[in-house]
């Protein structure tokens, strides 16, 4: 018995190799894609972008919708491009105003979603920059972007990204934060994100990743978002910020959007921005960076 026992194991374990197919066995459900986030920002074409997922193992781009009827309010959206769906130039959302998405698909289904701009949550007076090293983490160059302003007592959400000569990130690069570092306060100098330049990452996503040179104007823009938007986009930094949004389809994503397998978004945000000029890429980070008092971190005289 005692000689019997490796064969006995040895079987056990050959009898573990048969492959497992990992395929989810549950029916796939076409769904679709809203994506539409619009501003007050009347010199920003407003867009409703509709697309379908694809199957998680399915590697393929995701399909756009052609053919949609979108309307907000009494607003027709024409169909742009690939899923784009642009409003009238010049037509923008304002402040106070109740917003009403209406999709009519052109097999006929429906889907509507409702959304009030949130009252704007900080007062955006200037940003500035600073060098912060090169080859961290891999990447080619950081810079540190701080602002100035004040922020309101009441609880506020924002959407925060940046951009180079009017080049913004994409979604991935972006970050989605509350006010609790400063509710209520002046700000001055707040380090409230990171610049990065790569070459990898400007092959691929375009010069919003080049390294800085003198004359380059840097943007900050930032959105104030209502509890339900911001809970959505803080789902989908959990789900790894894929771009286009959805792709591959996640489970449980909190949705305002009624209809027939429907998953996205309908926001209607306040939008404020701050731009500074490079005049030296390599500003030393010591000579800018951080006397700190309490919560916060001031530029430094030089």
């Amino acid at each position: 018995m005692r000689k019997s026992l490796p064969l006995i194991l040895l079987l056990a374990l050959a009898a573990c190799t048969e492959k497992v197919d990992l395929r989810s066995v549950s029916d796939y459900h076409d769904y679709l894609v809203v994506d539409a986030t619009l501003t007050d920002n009347p010199l920003e074409t407003q867009v409703v972008t509709l697309s379908r997922t694809v199957s998680y193992f399915e590697d393929e781009e995701v399909p756009a919708v052609h053919g949609a009827k979108v309307r907000v309010n009494e607003v027709e959206f024409s169909e742009a491009f690939g899923g784009i769906y642009a409003a009238p130039p010049g037509w923008h959302c304002r402040q106070g105003e109740e917003y009403r998405l209406r999709i009519e698909l052109p097999d006929g289904e429906q889907y509507e979603a409702e959304a009030t701009m949130p009252e704007r949550g900080f007062r955006l007076d200037a940003i500035d920059y600073a060098y912060a090293g090169n080859e961290a983490m891999g990447l080619d160059s950081l810079w540190t972007l701080a602002l100035w302003g004040k922020d309101d007592e009441v609880a506020s959400y924002y959407h925060i990204t940046l951009g180079v000569n009017g080049l913004f990130y994409p979604f991935e690069f972006t970050e989605t934060l509350d006010d609790k570092y400063f509710n209520g306060h002046e700000v001055k100098g707040f380090p409230i994100t990171t610049l990065v330049q790569s070459e990898i990452l400007r092959k691929r996503w375009g010069d919003c990743f080049k390294y800085l040179e003198t004359g380059d104007v840097i943007t900050l823009r930032a959105r104030t978002l209502d509890k339900g938007y911001y809970d959505f986009l803080i789902a989908q930094t959990l789900s790894g910020n894929t771009i286009p949004i959805f792709s591959p389809q996640p489970a449980n994503t909190p949705t305002n959007l009624r209809g027939k397998h429907v998953l996205g978004f309908f926001a209607v945000c306040p939008e404020i921005s701050a731009s500074v000029v490079v005049e030296d890429p390599k500003r030393p980070y010591y000579k800018r960076m951080f006397p700190v008092s309490g919560l916060f971190s001031t530029f430094a005289e030089e």
